[in-house]
């Protein structure tokens, strides 16, 4: 999404950064200028292109196994009560209990992966992180909007930044503004659930 004045600089400067990058491969050549207006007619444009986009995406309109559908349906009807992460034990007890079974290991994790790719859940299949699938996904992308949005409580005076300006998470909770504050709560609650679950590695991170 960019700003009308200036999209095509800005699609420009990203452009070329990301011209060696894997990355580069899902750049579509419209830009779409909103302003987060429901009624903007921009908005509905890029609402017809995202769906053009992704119908042209291997996995659109492919025929998956009955036992499949059964299991998926399982999990989200975890994620509708609530329910964030499972662990991989817990799919494979849904799995057995089903009606229709997925019969090896080899087939669940090709199945997890399917989902993952189509965006319906979070699982990396490498040893250390399969343990937990992030049946939410935009639970992942608020914790992320928490910390990338997140601002220290920075004097008025530019100038004075490099000596009163401090991360979030350093701040002292009696001087920083409530609006700062309930962000360092947040932001603290979203990483711990994270941490307790073990969903935070290094290696995650690494990815």
């Amino acid at each position: 999404v960019y700003c009308r004045k200036h999209g095509k600089k800005y699609l420009k400067k990203l452009r070329a950064y990301l011209r060696d990058k894997p990355t580069s491969v899902h750049f579509v050549d419209e830009v779409f200028a909103i302003d987060n207006s429901v009624h903007d007619r921009k908005l509905e444009e890029l609402k017809k292109k995202i769906i053009e986009v992704a119908s042209q995406q291997p996995y659109w309109g492919e025929h998956i196994p009955t036992r499949w559908f059964i299991l998926e349906q399982e999990l989200m009807r975890l994620r509708d009560a609530g329910v964030k992460v499972v662990s991989h034990s817990t799919v494979e007890n849904l799995n057995k209990e089903g009606t229709v079974r997925i019969e090896d290991s080899e087939e669940l994790d090709l199945f997890l992966r399917y989902l993952h790719e189509t965006g319906t859940v979070i699982y990396f299949s490498i040893e250390v992180l399969r343990d937990n699938i992030m049946l939410d996904p935009k639970w992942m992308i608020d914790a992320l909007k928490l910390l990338i949005n997140a601002r220290p409580n920075l004097p008025d005076n530019p100038a004075d930044n490099n000596t009163e300006s401090s991360s979030l998470a350093d701040n002292d909770t009696e001087s920083s503004s409530p609006a700062a504050s309930a962000a360092h709560r947040d932001i603290t609650q979203k990483w711990s659930d994270f941490k307790e679950k073990g969903i935070l590695t290094v290696e995650l991170v690494g990815l």
